[in-house]
């Protein structure tokens, strides 16, 4: 088997949801989990049989959803290559979100799991460029046109999935060549950022029984994260036109690529 298509970003602008959509679609194995994140890792080529084993049955195509493969510069830099090693035929998917609410949704999911141990949303953007980097959409798209060619990457947009997902699910389909198919919409909610009993990361893969043992307690005690943010931070005026300014040549380039009116991601 090879993996055909690549649900590869940009994180938090609903790539979750979309997966769960597109993932319902009886000629499609969805990779568990959805993000295993087998590129990013140099050494991948001699992990195949384990990658190959996240698809746990048969299908017509076979796909996962790693945002790290479009967060250059922080991922594996030879990520494009690689990949066109693995599968020269691999079609894109690629989703994107307003700079702004993209950027505050990753900050804030960030500081919710322990990534991010930065309270000042502010400072933790004017210090750590990652944030403004995986917002600047051309930048992590044209490699890939450059790689696979234009007619394997599929475009879309946070706003018009959210405003009509059975639309843009059916998009995708047609992109991968199926026949359409209705999904059930019920799990788009299945990615909340507002959960309060979000554990810290270090406890998504215990390895110790220790380990184990704290992570089953916490989640029997009904564990609340006591740092979580509970409300929208708020930018200042100073910080927004900063990562306007770092994004505006990159959201042209997409107004071209696209033929979209995107000024309003300007504001």
């Amino acid at each position: 088997m090879k993996v055909d298509f690549l649900l590869i970003g940009a994180a938090k602008s609903a790539t979750t949801s979309l997966s769960s959509c597109i993932s319902q679609h009886p000629d499609i194995c969805f990779s568990n989990p959805k993000e295993p994140q087998f590129f990013d890792k140099t050494d991948w080529r001699n992990h195949l049989d384990s990658y190959h084993s996240l698809f746990n049955e048969e299908s017509k195509l076979y796909g996962e959803g790693s945002t790290n493969y479009s967060k250059y510069p922080h991922c594996n830099l030879n990520i494009y290559s690689d990949i066109y090693e693995y599968n020269p035929e691999m079609k894109i998917i690629y989703i994107m979100r307003h700079p702004i609410e993209r950027i505050v949704s990753q900050y804030t999911h960030a500081y919710n799991r322990g990534y991010d141990t930065n309270d000042d949303i502010n400072k933790a953007l004017m210090t750590d460029d990652h944030y403004i980097n995986t917002g600047k959409y051309a930048m992590q798209i044209e490699p890939y046109i450059e790689t696979f060619g234009l007619s394997n990457i599929l475009l879309l947009f946070f706003g018009d999935f959210i405003s009509n997902p059975n639309k843009v699910t059916n998009k995708v389909f047609r992109f991968l060549e199926l026949q359409p198919f209705e999904v059930d919409l019920s799990v788009l909610n299945i990615n909340k950022s507002n959960d309060k009993k979000l554990l810290h990361y270090k406890y998504d893969n215990p390895k110790t029984v220790l380990e184990r043992l704290k992570k089953a307690a916490l989640i029997l005690k009904n564990y609340i994260n006591p740092n979580f943010i509970h409300k929208k931070p708020q930018l200042l005026e100073s910080t927004r036109e900063y990562i306007l300014n770092n994004c505006k040549n990159d959201i042209e380039k997409i107004e071209k690529l696209t033929q979209r009116d995107l000024s309003h991601w300007l504001r």
